[in-house]
């Protein structure tokens, strides 16, 4: 073989693995291109030299009129991003670094994108080329998921909240249950503090109840514990707190209270009841109330054995009064 059909075979050789090449080429740039992500990619004086159709479509940027171009001519940017992308895209490229976080960009459909955000210096070691290269992720979906889910979130724990103060309050009177009597009682004995130092109790039980509901039928009688809760909360300051005890007994707890102020809310009460709730026959109904003081250590059960037996000796005297413990 002469030695130009040897160079003939060695340049048809070049070409073909130049169009190997080219086709690979061709094909990376092509997949770049079809990414859903924008991705750029910046030469060693930060100019972009490629970003894909994702980036363009994300921006409305055009290749032929911004290849070649810096951050800094982004007119869609705000000055003061492209400054910092700038600054940051140099520092990156000095040290080879990596860096990433969450930025919104406007897009080219006039709405804001939170996007996840990282860009990367590169170094080609056979070369000693230079470069950038950067990636956007719209989390727009992320963060209205994770908006929606604190918003149900928020909703639910509201529900929740909305029921369990229902199953606090009594459906008939509109003040406590028992049902949270022992959490209520636990909160007194925790701000013992010295502004909570002295709180008292109050047990009233309305006399001869039952004569109501058989006299004048369980409606009538239904309405006066309604009357009757509606004087206690009418006594009460905002710490104090109003608990239907059960059937027509009721129970007040007062903070910060002494004995003394005990006695002579549960007199109020007393004498309110007696002058307000008037029978159809024209009769009062009337209360007998205990009073007794909470100690520092006592428990649910000692301060209702308290309260009872106060409670027990003002039946015993007559009803219609006042006996503290």
């Amino acid at each position: 073989m002469s030695e130009n059909d040897n160079l003939e075979k060695r340049i048809s050789e070049l070409e073909a693995e130049l169009a190997a090449l080219k086709r690979k080429h061709s094909f990376v740039m092509t997949a770049l291109d079809n990414l859903p992500n924008p991705i750029f990619i910046k030469d060693e004086e930060l100019r972009f030299f490629f970003f894909n159709q994702s980036y363009s479509k994300f921006f409305g940027m055009e290749p032929e009129k911004y290849f070649g171009t810096t951050v800094l001519d982004l007119d869609y940017l705000p000055m003061e991003d492209r400054v910092k992308f700038n600054e940051e895209d140099a520092r990156l490229m000095r040290e080879n670094a990596i860096k990433n976080y969450t930025q919104d960009f406007l897009g080219s459909d006039g709405e804001i994108h939170p996007s996840f955000y990282w860009s990367r210096g590169v170094l080609d070691e056979s070369t000693g080329a230079r470069g950038i290269i950067g990636e956007i992720v719209d989390i727009t979906d992320e963060r209205n998921l994770q908006l929606n889910l604190a918003q149900t979130l928020t909703k639910l724990q509201d529900a929740n909240e909305k029921l369990e103060k229902t199953m606090e309050i009594d459906a008939g009177t509109g003040i406590y249950n028992r049902v949270l009597l022992n959490r209520l009682i636990g909160e007194l004995a925790l701000r013992k503090t010295a502004e909570y130092r002295t709180s008292c109790a109050l047990l009233c039980d309305l006399d001869h109840f039952k004569r109501v509901n058989d006299s004048f039928g369980h409606l009538k009688g239904d309405a006066v514990l309604t009357q009757f809760a509606d004087i206690i909360k009418s006594e009460c300051r905002s710490d104090d707190m109003p608990i239907r005890y059960g059937g027509d007994e009721f129970l007040l707890l007062l903070h910060k209270a002494t004995g003394e102020v005990g006695v002579a809310v549960a007199e109020r009460i007393r004498e309110r009841c007696e002058s307000e709730i008037i029978l159809p026959d024209g009769n009062p109904i009337t209360v007998s109330i205990g009073v007794a003081l909470v100690g520092d250590s006592q428990n649910l059960e000692a301060v209702i054995y308290k309260l009872d037996n106060a409670l027990y000796k003002a039946k015993e005297q007559g009803r219609n009064r006042v006996v503290k413990a």
